[in-house]
């Protein structure tokens, strides 16, 4: 059934994923043209891709926060509502249905689109005669081979491991976004998040300052402060990214109510 409802949702929205992968195609190809070149040690001319994979990480993430924030839209509508809420299905396939198909479709969009502006970067380079690498394959090493967090020896946080738990996070949080507000969701939930954060911050400095002229507190850490930073910071992100996806699922039920 999750099949059949992910193909409903495709059906709907197949002007939406057409027109989001061309875009995301336009971006990554213009930056993969309009970028440096430079001279290897084998003294061919090669483009630097730093800047078209930093703007190819923009897309994805913009891409991931349009699609949950518009995730149950049509709930709000009557029109569209109603064949959604008759189709067969259990409200947990319904909600888990359009979450693969907002995760997976994004990064099916944005694989489509990474590979169609690298054939037509290579299609660009052999026209111009210049000699370049591949977008693709220079992405990937990107994603698995950047820097580490590194303590001792010991790799504390892989940049391909934060860079999936990001992922998670900004879905479930935008998820949730979707299922609070009715309308002007992504836009509400950006301001909300900035709220949140500006509130936590205020709560930072109040909890910190008055240790700073504190001349007789003394910590003492049992574990390195770096360490306890981004193991803290992991389980604050995976927590908040499971929290976001049930209070989301709770709404979504709420609101198939009728």
């Amino acid at each position: 059934m999750i099949k059949q409802i992910i193909l409903h949702n495709f059906l709907l929205e197949k002007r939406n994923i057409i027109a989001c992968t061309c875009i995301m195609t336009a971006v990554m190809l213009f930056f993969s043209i309009a970028t440096n070149t430079y001279i290897d040690n084998t003294n061919t001319m090669r483009v630097n891709y730093s800047t078209a994979v930093g703007f190819a990480n923009v897309t994805i993430w913009f891409c991931l926060v349009y699609t949950a924030s518009r995730m149950f839209r049509y709930l709000n509508d009557k029109k569209t509502a109603i064949p959604f809420l008759m189709l067969p299905a259990s409200n947990k396939d319904k909600f888990l249905a359009n979450c693969i198909m907002g995760i997976g479709g994004t990064f099916a969009m944005f694989i489509t689109a990474l590979l169609s502006a690298d054939v037509l970067q290579a299609i660009f380079n052999l026209a111009t005669k210049f000699t370049a690498g591949s977008l693709t394959v220079h992405f990937v090493e990107d994603l698995l081979y950047s820097q580490s967090f590194i303590f001792n020896g010991i790799e504390l946080l892989n940049n391909t491991f934060w860079t999936i738990l990001m992922l998670f996070w900004t879905h479930a949080i935008f998820t949730l976004g979707s299922t609070l507000f009715r309308k002007y969701q992504l836009i509400k939930t950006v301001l909300s998040l900035l709220a949140a954060f500006m509130l936590l911050m205020i709560l930072i400095s109040c909890m910190a300052v008055p240790s700073l002229y504190n001349k007789d507190v003394t910590i003492h850490f049992l574990v390195d402060p770096k360490i306890m930073f981004y193991v803290t910071i992991s389980i604050v992100i995976l927590g908040t990214t499971i929290g976001a996806y049930y209070l989301a699922y709770r709404r979504f039920c709420n609101k198939t109510i009728v």
